[in-house]
């Protein structure tokens, strides 16, 4: 599948969570959503993910909302209050649910393939892929420096962290962002232009077609309900 078909989607069901915001539609969503997740992973690391999300949201949903209802059911709990909190916090879960969903249908590489040949240009493909390659590349940066510390016998404390860890981290991290840049600008990626690439991501006319109609079929269906 196309990344960009299974982003278009994912925020189709951003539409109907948040257009129809009520709690059987959310719950509906996050059964498909994460019943294709673990179709698609063999495991159950996206329903595992969405909790650990919704679980800190939902306690801070019960402290903001539970006292301040009307139907009163304990100190400090209502019962309105309660339902609101839920409500939310299944609103959240589906929105999380959809999104990571459909990230399992998607690759760095082909989604900014995808993006570099798609009226967004290349810019913004580039924007993209760094900021999702941000976070792996970090935490192979601080494994990197941990080692280094580790094979001279270095241990990291609270008055080493910053020089022997945190540094070297942001230097690493800012060094390869540099570098990448140069190879960018010496291969003229900043010219302006229609992008071509070696090996496309596959496109069907149907996928295309696809990704048009399903978010304006989610957007009638909000607005006919």
């Amino acid at each position: 599948m196309n990344p960009l078909t299974a982003l278009a989607i994912g925020m189709s069901g951003w539409i109907l969570a948040l257009g129809l915001n009520l709690p059987v539609a959310s719950a509906i969503l996050i059964l498909l959503a994460l019943g294709l997740a673990v179709v698609k992973t063999r495991n159950l690391s996206v329903p595992l993910a969405v909790l650990v999300l919704a679980i800190p949201l939902g306690l801070s949903m019960v402290l903001v909302h539970a006292p301040y209802g009307d139907n009163q059911i304990a100190p400090l709990i209502t019962s309105d209050g309660l339902a609101l909190a839920g409500a939310l916090t299944l609103r959240f879960s589906a929105l999380m649910s959809c999104l990571l969903a459909a990230m399992t249908f998607v690759t760095i590489p082909e989604l900014v393939k995808a993006l570099q040949v798609s009226p967004l240009g290349n810019r913004i493909a580039y924007i993209v892929g760094s900021a999702l390659q941000f976070l792996p590349q970090g935490r192979l940066a601080v494994q990197r420096a941990r080692d280094a510390n580790a094979l001279v016998g270095r241990k990291i404390n609270l008055r080493t962290v910053i020089p022997h860890l945190a540094l070297p981290v942001m230097t690493s991290v800012l060094s390869q962002g540099a570098a990448r840049g140069q190879a960018l600008e010496t291969a003229g990626y900043d010219i302006q232009g229609k992008r071509t690439v070696l090996v496309p991501v596959a496109d069907s006319p149907a996928q295309r077609v696809l990704r048009y109609t399903v978010p304006i079929v989610c957007l009638a269906v909000v607005i006919w309900i």
